[in-house]
């Protein structure tokens, strides 16, 4: 059986040995985890079309194993600007997920409103081929803050994702109430985080409270989340910072991880004399990124918009408490006491304040440590198996 997945949202790059390397949106275990259900696993992803020296790609990508993954590949739509406007671009992408949907027994669309996941899902329809769509965003404000242009296109990219939603046959939400409410569907559904949490070992919990019992004399927060998107809210926490500053607080010091150029956010923090309390921590592999969480004593996600908080649930599995505005999945399981509208300065900086305490942090990590158990990769996998067996009709033998 041949399984094709069709995205949009993300690129692959190649080297210059033949290697396809792809975002760790899709790592070895995001991939493996499709291929145990078919015989040939297809992704069909953007590229740039060019082949780069090792040295020269960016950091955090993760191979596409031949024996796991095949990657079929088209213009990027995208980039430059340029190719948005081109026919010929268009109907050549279209040509190959044709091609591809044609050959493929079942397809998984990843939504996304693009061109590569709307013309994908309008072919299944045509060539009848069993669809499913994987439901991992709200459309409308992912485009909305990107700029003028986003703006335009939000209510109809909005519009397209609730129809295809509707009338899709099966679709995955990763959360659990709030994406359901938006984009209800009419056939069969499962809502089921994406976040896979092994590891859910006591010690991380009994290391975290020695961690803040030690008393560290400058409190590390951090977000990990793309640094050149206003989106992710980072300018929020540095204004807070500086509102904290004027009240005296000076010993926070605010961690950012992720790739993007940080230099509108370093421009304002030295605007605000806040910018030694700053540190670009740049990108890193994903098994590295845990530990830099166990270095941080809270983690703060100010997202204007966020489906899931991946980040967030990573956090909470080290202990870590975890402050995050008031929007999306997150609302749906991170403290209450320690949540803050979204753009709101003022409560940024009170609830970083309070986080100060010692005793907050600690109640705040045994709420993390234990909500995050409702994540682990066992729990969920299962859940998400049976759902993935009922689509491709596929059966998976799982351990006892």
């Amino acid at each position: 059986m041949n399984l094709l997945f069709v995205e949009g949202g993300s690129r692959c790059w190649a080297d210059t040995e033949g290697n396809i390397y792809v975002a760790s949106n899709f790592d070895r275990a995001v991939q493996e985890r499709y291929k145990k259900f078919c015989d040939k696993f297809i992704l069909l992803q953007r590229t740039d079309g060019r082949a780069y020296p090792f040295s020269e790609l960016p950091r955090g990508l993760h191979l596409a194993d031949r024996n796991i993954t095949e990657v079929i590949t088209v213009p990027d739509l995208y980039r430059p600007r340029s190719n948005f406007f081109s026919f010929g671009i268009r109907r050549e992408i279209a040509r190959v997920i044709s091609e591809a949907i044609q050959k493929a027994d079942k397809v998984i669309i990843r939504v996304g409103v693009n061109y590569y996941t709307t013309t994908a899902e309008k072919l299944c329809r045509k060539y009848h081929k069993p669809y499913l769509i994987e439901a991992v965003e709200f459309v409308f404000e992912a485009n909305w803050y990107y700029g003028i242009e986003g703006k335009i296109i939000a209510p109809f990219s909005e519009l397209k994702a609730r129809r295809m939603i509707r009338r899709a046959p099966y679709v995955l939400y990763v959360s659990q109430h709030v994406q359901q409410e938006r984009y209800p569907s009419l056939g069969k559904t499962l809502g089921c985080s994406d976040v896979e949490l092994e590891n859910l070992d006591n010690c991380v919990l009994e290391y975290r409270i020695k961690h803040i019992r030690g008393g560290a004399k400058k409190l590390a927060i951090g977000t990990a989340a793309f640094l050149d998107t206003q989106i992710k809210g980072h300018e929020y926490v540095i204004r807070a910072l500086h509102e904290l500053k004027v009240k005296g607080i000076t010993n926070i010091e605010y961690r950012l991880l992720g790739s993007g150029s940080p230099g509108n956010l370093i421009r304002l923090a030295e605007s605000l004399d806040v910018a030694g309390q700053l540190k670009v921590c740049g990108v890193l592999p994903h098994d590295e990124i845990f530990s830099w969480y166990d270095d941080l004593d809270v983690y703060i996600q100010p997202s204007r918009t966020e489906t899931l908080g991946r980040s967030v649930v990573e956090a909470m599995s080290r202990g870590l408490p975890a402050a995050c505005s008031r929007v999306g999945g997150m609302a749906e399981y991170a403290s209450k006491d320690i949540m803050f509208t979204a753009g709101n300065v003022k409560e940024i900086s009170r609830v970083i304040e309070s986080l100060i305490a010692p005793a907050v942090r600690e109640r705040e990590a045994r709420n993390s440590f234990r909500i995050a158990h409702e994540f682990s990769k066992e729990k969920l996998d299962a859940i998400r198996d049976e759902f993935y067996s009922e689509f491709t009709g596929v059966t998976i033998m799982r351990g006892r």
